[in-house]
C-alpha cells in the first residue's frame, strides 16, 4: 500500500512539473489582424491572357504586378515602374525613364531589359484585341505574325535607364492604354497559363506575391522590398454569388465585397460601410435599324418615355447609377452647350403613330431582368403602350444583325474604348454595314475615339444608339480597412490598402 501511495504522489509531482512547460497563452485567431479578406466569384487557373479576364480576376494581376504607368481613382495617369515619359517626333516616339528603386519579389532590381522582354512576350501571348496600342508599335504586328526579329525589326528598344517605343502612327491614348492590367510587368508570361501549378516558381513585380493558391482561395503576401505600409496579406476567397459574400461579410468573414446587392446599399452607406465610386460602364438604348415600326419622331418619343422612366428608377437607385442626360461619356456632361442643344431637341413634339406593343431586349442577368420588369410596369402605368421584353444570351446579342423581331435593345459596355467589352464594340450590331466596317478599322484607343466622334451626332440626332445611364461601383468594406479605392480601370489599388 505504501508503494502505491509513493507511486501516485510521484506521478502528481511529474504532471505538475510538466504543466509548467505548457504555453497557456490565448491562441491567435486565424484571421490575422493585418490580413484583408476579399470576396470574388471564382479562383482562376489561367492568368496568361489578362485582357479577357473579369475585373475581379484582374485584381490578382494588379496586386502582383506593376505597370510602366497606372491610372489612379481620378483617372489621372501616374508613373509606377517609370518615373517620367518624354513624347517626341510629333507623338510617334515615347521614351520612358525607368526608376532605379524597383525590385522583383526575389530582391533583384527590375531593369529596362526586363520590361522590354515582357513586352516581347505579351506581343505573342496576349490576345490581339487586348493589345491594340502595342500592335501600333513599328514592326510589332509583323513580328506577331512570325516575320522578322524582335531585336532588329520591332520599335521597342532599351538603354541603361529607359525603354523607347516607336509607333507606326500617332496615338494620343497610347500611354493611357499602357495603364490597363494586361501591360503589368510579369516574368515568364507563358507559365501563367497554369498559374495554380507554377505560382511558387514565379517572381513578381507588384506589391504582393502569390504565397498560396487553392481551389477556393488565393493568399497574397506583401513583398519584402516594398517600403510602403500596406496590409501584410490579402486573402482572395471565392463565394458563389453576392448574397453569399454579403452573409459572410456581415459576420466578419469578409472585409471587402465589390458591388453588393442593390437592396443593401442604403443600409451599408448609413452604417459607414460603403464606398461609392464612379465606374467606367454605361447603359445605352439601341433601336433596331431594320425595324420600320418606329420612324424618327416615334423613336424620339419612345426615347423620351424611356428617359422619364429611368429618371424615376434612378430616385431609388442613386448609389447604383447616374443619369447620362444626353452624354455618351461621363466627361461629356461638362459640355453644357452640347447637352442643352440635345435637351431642346429631345423635348420637341410631333405627330407619330403610337404602336400598341413595343418589344425590348437585353442581355440575360438579374439586373437587366429587374430593370426590364420595372420598364414594363412603368409603361403600363403611364402610357397606352404595352411593353414586352426578352432576355437573350451574350452571343445572341452580339450577332443581332439583320434580326427583326425586336424594336429596341438595352446594351451595356465599358467607357474605355480599347476594352474588348466596350460600348464601341457593343453598338456595332445596330449600325449599317458601311459604318460598321469603318468602325472596325479602328484598333487603338485614339483611333476609336476619333471614329466615335465622327458618328456621335448621327447616333443621337437620328435616334440610333442613345445614352441612358452611367453605373457606379460600390464596395462593402470593413470599417477597419483604410485607403481602399478602385483605379481608373476599375481594379483595386493595392498600393495603399491597410487594415
Amino acid at each position: 500500500m505504501k508503494k502505491i501511495i509513493i507511486t501516485l504522489v510521484s506521478l502528481v509531482v511529474i504532471v505538475i512539473f510538466l504543466i509548467g512547460f505548457i504555453d497557456v497563452s490565448n491562441p491567435k485567431p486565424e484571421n490575422d489582424n493585418n490580413e484583408v479578406i476579399y470576396s470574388i466569384s471564382i479562383i482562376p487557373t489561367d492568368l496568361k491572357a489578362v485582357g479577357n479576364l473579369d475585373k475581379r480576376l484582374q485584381d490578382i494581376i494588379t496586386a502582383t504586378s506593376r505597370g510602366l504607368v497606372e491610372l489612379d481613382e481620378n483617372n489621372e495617369i501616374k508613373p509606377s515602374l517609370s518615373e517620367s515619359v518624354e513624347v517626341r517626333d510629333d507623338g510617334l516616339e515615347y521614351d520612358f525613364k525607368i526608376r532605379n528603386d524597383i525590385y522583383w519579389s526575389d530582391g533583384n532590381q527590375i531593369t529596362p531589359k526586363d520590361i522590354t522582354m515582357f513586352f516581347r512576350e505579351i506581343l505573342t501571348e496576349e490576345n490581339e484585341e487586348n493589345i491594340s496600342a502595342l500592335l501600333n508599335v513599328y514592326g510589332a504586328k509583323r513580328f506577331r505574325e512570325g516575320e522578322g526579329s524582335f531585336t532588329e525589326d520591332v520599335g521597342i528598344t532599351y538603354g541603361e535607364d529607359n525603354v523607347v517605343f516607336r509607333l507606326n502612327s500617332k496615338d494620343d491614348k497610347f500611354v493611357e492604354e499602357l495603364t490597363t492590367p494586361q501591360y503589368r510587368l510579369r516574368k515568364n508570361v507563358l507559365v501563367w497559363e497554369n498559374i495554380r501549378n507554377n505560382y511558387k516558381e514565379l517572381i513578381y513585380s507588384g506589391y504582393y506575391s502569390i504565397e498560396d493558391m487553392k481551389m477556393s482561395q488565393v493568399t497574397l503576401k506583401k513583398n519584402d522590398k516594398i517600403g510602403t505600409d500596406i496590409a501584410e496579406r490579402i486573402k482572395i476567397v471565392s463565394d458563389e454569388g453576392e448574397e453569399v459574400a454579403m452573409a459572410s461579410f456581415e459576420i466578419g468573414g469578409r472585409d471587402i465585397v465589390i458591388n453588393p446587392p442593390k437592396s443593401q446599399l442604403s443600409r451599408l452607406n448609413s452604417e459607414g460601410r460603403l464606398i461609392n465610386l464612379k465606374s467606367n460602364r454605361g447603359m445605352y438604348l439601341a433601336f433596331n435599324p431594320n425595324d420600320d415600326k418606329l420612324l424618327s419622331q416615334g423613336r424620339r418619343e419612345v426615347y423620351k418615355l424611356i428617359n422619364k422612366a429611368m429618371e424615376e428608377y434612378q430616385l431609388n437607385n442613386s448609389m447604383y447609377m447616374e443619369l447620362a442626360e444626353g452624354s455618351y461619356f461621363r466627361q461629356d456632361k461638362e459640355d453644357l452647350a452640347k447637352l442643352q442643344a440635345r435637351k431642346v431637341m429631345s423635348t420637341e413634339s410631333g405627330e407619330w403613330i403610337k404602336p400598341k406593343v413595343l418589344h425590348i431586349i437585353a442581355e440575360e442577368g438579374s439586373e437587366n431582368k429587374e430593370l426590364c420588369e420595372y420598364l414594363v410596369s412603368w409603361f403600363e402605368k403611364n402610357t397606352e403602350i404595352i411593353l414586352i421584353y426578352d432576355l437573350i444570351n451574350k452571343n445572341e446579342l452580339e450577332s443581332i444583325d439583320n434580326v427583326n423581331y425586336y424594336d429596341m435593345a438595352i446594351i451595356q459596355g465599358s467607357l474605355l474604348l480599347s476594352d474588348e467589352n466596350s460600348i464601341y464594340n457593343s453598338l456595332l450590331g445596330f449600325l449599317d454595314d458601311n459604318t460598321k466596317e469603318s468602325l472596325k478599322e479602328a484598333k487603338t484607343e485614339g483611333e476609336r475615339i476619333d471614329k466615335f466622334l465622327s458618328i456621335e451626332e448621327d447616333l443621337y440626332n437620328n435616334y440610333k444608339v442613345l445614352p441612358l445611364i452611367f453605373y457606379n461601383d460600390n464596395i462593402a468594406i470593413n470599417k477597419k480597412i483604410r485607403n481602399l479605392s478602385l483605379d481608373g480601370n476599375g481594379n483595386i489599388n493595392f498600393s495603399r490598402i491597410q487594415k
